[in-house]
């Protein structure tokens, strides 16, 4: 696909958007330290709960870059054991849900749920709990959708300074944190087309930049030594250079004089192999944002302490 004909795709993307009823919002899923004093299992499972509430309510989870996050807070109402066999543990627990902007350490809104566990332990007991946390509850519903229109209030204020720190970080080269940081705009928000085509646009500078590395690579090698075996090398760089990327032609020019000089068959299948290979990531938004969330993803910790949030 050619930038124009993506750009304007982008753009109808983002229009349609803007009107959606369900629009996706970043957050992050963070359990506090407070829960080192539930079992290491149920922890585990209460996270990948909150996941799947958050991606079942309209907001994703995978976003390294958000000021906003959704954790719980679990207070022991009761606990009993009943004799077996098997002897059962049983808690009552209450689950305290807070959405909140780390930012400003302002809670958006919060949500109260009694939830109750029974199981063969203590761990089970918890799991078994947990696992009645649902996206269908009122109070779940409420907190989310009171949570939202701060979120979209925040992106549509402040979009501006979000994009003018991206291409802070454009400039000193961290291409990886600037998409993570445009892509964290949701494209529903004000600012949601204006962040995904300057989004496109650093990921293409990241891609000529990686390009040219790579043709540079290409010609030194080619340099050094004029031979069969060089001569594979160097196409199989060559190779890897996008068709969108600005040294193309560059390296269809030196590929050509590789196989002039050599006078015999370099393997030039392995382009049309690429080129197929990369047929279905050719979706430049996809791929970019991939980049910033996985640049995030290593970024962000797993625990925080958040009992401004209390």
């Amino acid at each position: 696909m050619k930038i124009k004909k993506l750009l304007a795709a982008v753009a109808l993307m983002a229009a349609a958007g803007a009107y959606a009823q369900n629009c996706t919002m970043p957050v992050a899923v963070v359990l506090d330290d407070d829960f080192v004093n539930v079992p290491a299992a149920a922890s585990t499972t209460l996270y990948q709960q909150l996941r799947r509430l958050a991606t079942e309510s309209g907001l994703s989870s995978d976003a390294p870059s958000t000021p906003f996050v959704l954790t719980a807070h679990c207070d022991v109402i009761d606990k009993s054991n009943l004799p077996g066999p098997p002897a059962q543990t049983v808690y009552n627990l209450g689950l305290t849900l807070y959405l909140g902007d780390t930012y400003s350490q302002k809670t958006f809104a919060t949500a109260y749920l009694p939830l109750n566990g029974v199981g063969t332990g203590e761990v089970k007991a918890y799991t078994n709990a947990f696992q009645r946390l649902s996206a269908s509850n009122a109070e779940v519903r409420r907190l989310i959708t009171d949570g939202k229109k701060r979120m979209m209030a925040y992106y549509d204020e402040q979009y501006a300074q979000i994009i003018k720190e991206a291409q802070r970080q454009v400039s000193l080269h961290n291409y990886e944190e600037a998409l993570m940081q445009v892509f964290a705009i949701p494209v529903c928000s004000k600012g949601g087309d204006e962040a995904t085509r300057y989004g496109l646009e650093i990921y293409m500078q990241q891609l000529d930049r990686l390009n040219l590395f790579l043709l540079n690579r290409a010609r030194a090698l080619w340099v050094a030594g004029q031979d069969q075996a060089t001569a594979y090398d160097v196409c199989g760089l060559l190779a890897q250079i996008d068709p969108d990327a600005k040294c193309y032609a560059e390296a269809v020019a030196l590929m050509s004089e590789v196989k002039r000089q050599v006078r015999s068959d370099i393997d030039f299948e392995m382009r049309q192999k690429y080129n197929d290979s990369i047929a279905l990531e050719r979706d430049r938004i996809a791929t970019a944002r991939a980049v910033g969330v996985a640049f995030g993803n290593g970024q962000q910790p797993t625990t925080t302490n958040l009992m401004w949030m209390r």
